[in-house]
């Protein structure tokens, strides 16, 4: 039960994060692109990837606790830990409009980048894996106080 407490929590917050991400990636790219939404392979992809983790969402929420449950939720967990080198390696695999990678280049790390830019991303890159931490650290207590609450309840249930 443990691990699935940490998948469906780190879900949670993945799909937040891909939201945010399908959202603020058009904003951005519009002037560019001049449309708001265009069928990018690494755009494409992350769309995948978000309704992934909405199926995965919508099985958790639909079936009996459980491990079956558990069981069909880690096969959806799984496709979607498949999408995300789809994701990385689509702007190399496909003609796509998003730019060649500049992080990790076949000069080194962090070559094609000035270094200003390099450091802003790598504190960028910090504060968004702290902020994934907390959002996740607190719906894993969440659910680990849900499971109390069921506990205690059947306890009162039963000693009646």
């Amino acid at each position: 039960r443990e691990w699935d407490i940490y998948a469906h929590a780190s879900a949670e917050v993945g799909v937040l994060f891909c939201t945010l991400v399908l959202i603020t990636g058009p904003i951005w790219a519009r002037p560019v692109w001049n449309a708001w939404w265009v069928w990018d392979a690494r755009l494409t992809s992350t769309l995948v990837l978000w309704l992934i983790y909405v199926a995965y969402l919508m099985l958790r929420g639909q079936s009996e606790a459980g491990s079956t449950r558990a069981k069909y939720a880690a096969v959806i967990g799984i496709v979607g830990f498949l999408d995300i080198p789809l994701i990385h390696f689509s702007v190399l695999w496909w003609r796509t409009f998003h730019p060649l990678p500049k992080i990790v280049t076949t000069e080194g790390f962090g070559k094609g980048m000035d270094t200003s830019m390099l450091v802003t991303l790598m504190i960028s890159v910090a504060a968004f894996t702290l902020l994934y931490f907390l959002l996740m650290s607190l719906r894993v207590r969440i659910e680990r106080m849900k499971d109390d609450i069921d506990r205690i309840k059947k306890e009162k249930l039963y000693s009646h």
